[in-house]
């Protein structure tokens, strides 16, 4: 039980950075306002998914041989498919301008670089995410920046 606590704890902390928007095509059809509007609906509707995933996972009893593994494996199946998914919807918003590019971009890295070695993102107290979070806050994401 106590080993499940700290899971959870870990994970959870994990998934606070996992979070964020993005965007990213050259012909950007929205405003700003309407680019965040919709951005957060979509990072809204990602952290939902998210966290019943996550949920859904606490309550299966695995029997894994190492915290690190259940933490790698919530990481890379559970909580990171839909950020992966969110990015790609806001990329397909298209980004109004370079600072909305930028937050996109630092998603899409962010998710590559969990992908290619989650071992590293388990480790890290700030996560990959940590950047695009702070822009997607200065830009004006409210959603977004939180998840």
């Amino acid at each position: 039980m106590l080993q499940r606590g700290v899971v959870v704890i870990a994970v959870i902390g994990l998934v606070a950075l996992l979070g964020g928007c993005g965007g990213g095509d050259d012909e950007a059809s929205l405003t700003k306002a309407e680019f965040i509007k919709q951005g957060d609906a979509i990072c809204a509707e990602a952290e939902e998914k998210k966290n019943a995933a996550l949920e859904k996972a606490f309550q299966k009893k695995e029997n894994q041989s190492s915290q690190k593994a259940v933490q790698e494996r919530l990481v890379t199946e559970v909580a990171l498919p839909p950020v992966a998914t969110m990015a790609e919807e806001l990329a397909d918003l298209g980004a109004p301008d370079d600072q909305a590019s930028a937050i996109v971009e630092g998603y899409e890295e962010a998710v590559e670089e969990i992908e290619a070695d989650p071992a590293a993102a388990v480790a890290s107290e700030e996560g990959p995410f940590k950047e695009p979070n702070e822009l997607a806050a200065d830009y004006g994401f409210k959603e977004c920046s939180q998840v």
